[in-house]
């Protein structure tokens, strides 16, 4: 019997994870995502199973940086694809399984890695689950612990700043966005701003400079 397939926009972490969990349950996972997305994302997901679904961006919008608008698009392919298919709709930016998943692992596991040794948590925002699960986790476990949000120069509504860079260059987060669900009721100790060239600085000096010890077997 063929499974239910599933759809979800997304072009970060939310594309791997689906399209993993969905190969190992056998349901067909549908990824929508922009043109405006960098092109290494498409042949990943394919490489993970997953059917891609690229949407043009709109009229105007700078290739590489995907807008708000770029991604209401998106939105709208996907509705689409479920109402035409009967998919499942992850949906990430309202159900309650996003945040719970980072309260209950990405927290839970951050606390466990640094044996409670941990006084700060700084997280660049997408849908914000990820932000609104590790803060709950850590602050039920250790008030004093401070976290911070960080967007876009140019597009950081959670501080309440004029957008004036809507099309930046950070993809998977300052979608000039600001009434998701999953940061109410949840504290922010303060609000980062990024431009691009800082996180593309930021993304090759980490990828140069980790390394990774071998550990004997025991």
């Amino acid at each position: 019997m063929r499974c239910q397939p599933v759809v979800e926009l997304t072009s970060g972490n939310t594309r791997t994870g689906l399209s993993i969990v969905c190969a190992i349950k056998g349901h067909p996972f549908i990824a929508v995502i922009s043109r405006g997305n960098s092109i290494e994302r498409a042949p990943m997901m394919l490489a993970l199973g997953a059917e891609v679904v690229l949407v043009d961006q709109m009229p105007g919008s700078v290739p590489g940086q995907v807008s708000g608008p770029d991604l209401a698009l998106v939105e709208q392919k996907a509705k689409e694809i479920e109402m035409e298919r009967g998919a499942f709709r992850a949906d990430q930016f309202t159900r309650d399984g996003n945040w719970m998943a980072h309260h209950d692992g990405t927290g839970a596991e951050l606390w466990q890695q640094t044996d409670g040794h941990i006084d700060g948590f700084v997280n660049f925002v997408g849908p914000r689950g990820t932000y609104a699960g590790v803060t709950k986790k850590l602050e039920s476990l250790k008030p004093s612990v401070k976290c911070f949000i960080v967007e876009p120069v140019g597009a950081a509504v959670l501080a309440k700043e004029q957008v004036t860079q809507a099309e930046h260059p950070i993809q998977g987060g300052g979608y000039v966005m600001p009434d998701l669900v999953y940061l109410k009721d949840v504290p922010v100790d303060g609000y980062l701003q990024v431009t691009g060239d800082q996180a593309r600085e930021g993304a090759r000096l980490l990828a140069t400079s980790l390394v990774v010890s071998p550990v004997a077997p025991t």
